[in-house]
């Protein structure tokens, strides 16, 4: 349901910790000119979009409202740091007041400009019209819509202007007309310039800028100001909502939020992360991979399903096992490319399957040179029927759990006695070449498959530019072979299915003479 709020209500609930940011949102980027007309559009009651809040049930790392000056060319600002925020807390105040604490999930950039400003951190000024551009009426009866004039960085020195800021101080210190006059009014600009004219009618001009003051107060405290929704969320909708909000392009996912939850326990799986990409430049890490191989290891009955990782995976259980699946992330990666399974870790049918593998692998204590021949054969029949059977297009946790704990057997040299394993492992999509047309869009494994087949039964692709086998980063585009316009022209209507199929394609390393010649024939 939405509610309403004022300005005033959330200035004090972010100094109360009250209001607070997840620790994985990103940081605040609006440019001052965004701030100007975001206090325009709320003093003339244009809709600024409702801000959503949560109520989290479960221990996250949060962090307050960006304080930090804006950057400067040549300097750095300092990080912000986050601070956890335990489930008793959380529990504790809101049996004070359900809305006690909060969590900022959509709006961050509209309530750290308007906090900002308030706060003196960011320099906004309400520029007041004169009265001879006041159309209908005086300027002590107008609204705060006709006296405004602009919102600006800066004083008018021809205009009555006031800092929100200055007007936050003087209600909260609860100045007198004294005070106010001589530690604001005096000091404007606006009144240096004309004090000394005799024209210049001090009491009258004071009396603007008090009214103005008093205008932008009760703007301040109008309680149906910002509209907001207020979330009472599980787990689960904490993390559906951000993965499905993509607020302005920024996508997140519960790798962000499990991020936040195991900053708690002292283990930061974004420096992880980072330390993983810095130790081995030629690969890319999916974090969630060894989230959920660790969520497998841990977990019994198996699982690695997201809801068991976020609730019931601790810091300690990355701490015992995240650089070692690191490890075995890159040999088994490492073991598809050397036997010539993949032809880049790009063109992976699926990443999940290296979860299977990495058990597997675990089994092996990290070394696929402990296996039997008969071990490694069963290994690549798992891996090449699994993409043609399309196993991992569906229910991948369920496919993960049973394929792990069937490797991890295998491993240990026990037999495989599950007759629907084999029999769902050996639906092959491709059972004849007609087959082959059916597949023309490059993310289906099959399609996928079908590319690295080659690769597999060549014992390895050489590059185009030298002898070389193509490397696991290799970056591969695919590109027609007989070009579309010429099929196209000489084809008829029933075999044009050939034109974008995988059998009318072929890979191309990246920067190549002949990724020119194959553009050009396009």
């Amino acid at each position: 349901m939405e509610q309403t709020q004022s300005i005033e209500k959330l200035i004090k609930d972010i100094d109360a910790n009250k209001v607070t940011l997840p620790e994985f949102q990103r940081d605040f980027v609006w440019e001052i000119t965004k701030t100007y007309d975001l206090f325009d559009s709320i003093v003339k009651d244009i809709f600024v979009g409702a801000i959503i809040y949560g109520i989290p049930s479960f221990e996250i790392a949060v962090r307050d409202i960006d304080t930090r000056e804006k950057v400067k060319k040549g300097k750095k600002r300092a990080s912000l740091k986050p601070r956890t925020v335990t489930l008793d807390e959380i529990q504790n105040l809101q049996k004070l007041n359900k809305s006690d604490f909060r969590l900022v999930l959509d709006g961050q950039q509209r309530i750290t400009s308007l906090y900002r400003s308030i706060k003196d951190i960011d320099s906004v000024w309400f520029v007041a019209r004169n009265d001879s551009e006041l159309e209908d009426s005086s300027f002590d009866k107008a609204t705060l819509e006709e006296l405004l004039y602009d919102f600006e960085g800066s004083e008018d020195s021809q205009r009555i202007s006031i800092k929100l800021s200055d007007v936050w101080k003087i209600d909260s210190e609860n100045l007198d007309d004294d005070e106010i006059k001589e530690k604001f009014f005096e000091k404007t600009e606006y009144y240096k310039n004309f004090s000394l004219d005799a024209d210049f009618d001090k009491k009258t001009e004071f009396k603007k800028f008090r009214y103005l003051k008093k205008k932008i107060t009760e703007l301040f405290k109008q309680e149906k100001l910002l509209s907001y929704y207020l979330l009472d969320m599980s787990l689960e909708k904490f993390i559906t909502f951000f993965e499905r909000s993509n607020t302005r392009g920024v996508q997140l996912n519960f790798i962000d939020i499990l991020a936040a939850k195991l900053y708690t326990g002292n283990f930061n799986l974004k420096q992880k992360i980072q330390e993983f990409h810095s130790n081995y430049p030629n690969y890319n890490l999916v974090p969630e991979i060894l989230v959920r191989a660790i969520a497998y290891l841990k977990s019994s009955p198996k699982t690695v399903d997201r809801n068991y990782i976020l609730t019931k995976l601790k810091a300690e259980d990355f701490i015992d096992w995240w650089d070692k699946l690191c490890g075995y992330y890159k040999i088994s990666l490492d073991f598809l490319h050397e036997n010539n399974l993949i032809l880049s870790q790009d063109w992976m049918p699926y990443e999940n399957m290296l979860i299977p593998m990495m058990i597997f692998l675990n089994e092996l204590n990290g070394s696929f040179h402990k296996m039997t021949q008969e071990q490694k054969d069963f290994l690549i029949f798992w891996y090449l029927n699994s993409v043609f059977s399309l196993r991992y297009s569906g229910s991948s946790n369920e496919r993960i759990t049973e394929d792990a704990t069937i490797l991890a057997n295998v491993a240990r040299g026990k037999k495989i006695n599950s007759i629907s394993f084999f029999s769902r492992l050996t639906k092959i999509q491709v059972a004849n070449k007609e087959d082959i047309y059916s597949f023309n869009k490059k993310g289906n494994a099959v399609y996928k498959g079908i590319l690295n087949l080659i690769n597999f039964h060549s014992k390895g692709l050489i590059d185009w530019n030298n002898d070389s086998k193509l490397s696991l980063n290799s970056e591969l585009e695919d590109h027609h072979i007989f070009p579309k316009a010429y099929l196209d022209k000489n084809l008829n209507e029933s075999e044009k299915d050939f034109i974008d199929c995988v059998g009318n394609r072929t890979l191309v390393p990246n920067n190549t003479f002949a990724k020119k010649i194959f553009e050009y024939l396009r």
